[in-house]
């Protein structure tokens, strides 16, 4: 077995069909040397492809990703360092219970790219953590990160992701700040945000 590609940059694409999303998947791994991170379809219907390594690889394998879907794709998103949070986050599906602060800082976008991009941006320039990251699975095909700090970083770091959404999807994309939580707000978060906890589609 292979170690895995080491890199700083992450892409990911949504795509429209299967077939398409599949086509895609074989032409990035074809034309450069990137770690796959995970693909599959998710409840909008779409194939969504998470990838890594250098970044030129990267840049290359997204190129012919997005040649091969053609009219399919539906968001892409690049990023040449990608904040080390965000991976173990959407991988391990786990909540990340913060440790100081009051302030629930909530983005949600409608698609899975736009919400990488922003929820990079926030987490690189406001000190905030990353408490939940949920992409397209049981929410419709839409992203949904739960941000967690003092309130002024919470309210600066909400601003870095909706300077993002015009790069991405920007319909649909929303953000809310929620200051001095109330202990509710703290116990809902540490089940995780899905109503039925046994359920991860």
């Amino acid at each position: 077995m292979s170690a895995p590609i080491l890199g700083p940059a992450l892409a990911m694409i949504a795509v429209g069909d299967v077939p398409s999303g599949l086509a895609a998947l074989d032409a990035l791994a074809k034309e450069a040397p990137v770690e796959v991170i995970a693909a599959g379809t998710i409840q909008s219907g779409e194939y969504l492809i998470a990838f890594a390594g250098e970044v030129e690889p990267v840049e290359m394998a997204l190129a012919r990703a997005v040649a091969a879907a053609r009219e399919a794709v539906g968001d892409v998103v690049m990023l040449p360092y990608a904040e080390a949070r965000i991976v173990p986050a959407f991988l391990e599906g786990v909540v990340r219970w913060p440790a100081p602060g009051d302030t629930l800082g909530v983005i949600q976008t409608s698609s899975p790219p736009t919400l990488l991009r922003a929820v990079d941006a926030a987490l690189k320039g406001a000190e905030v953590d990353l408490v939940e990251l949920r992409l397209g699975d049981g929410l419709a095909g839409k992203g949904l990160a739960m941000l967690w700090g003092g309130t002024h970083d919470v309210e600066a770091a909400l601003a870095l992701a909706e300077a993002t959404f015009g790069r991405g999807r920007a319909e649909g994309a929303t953000t809310r700040i929620i200051p001095n939580a109330d202990g509710a707000v703290g116990r809902a978060l540490r089940a995780g945000t899905r109503f039925f906890k046994e359920w991860r589609g």
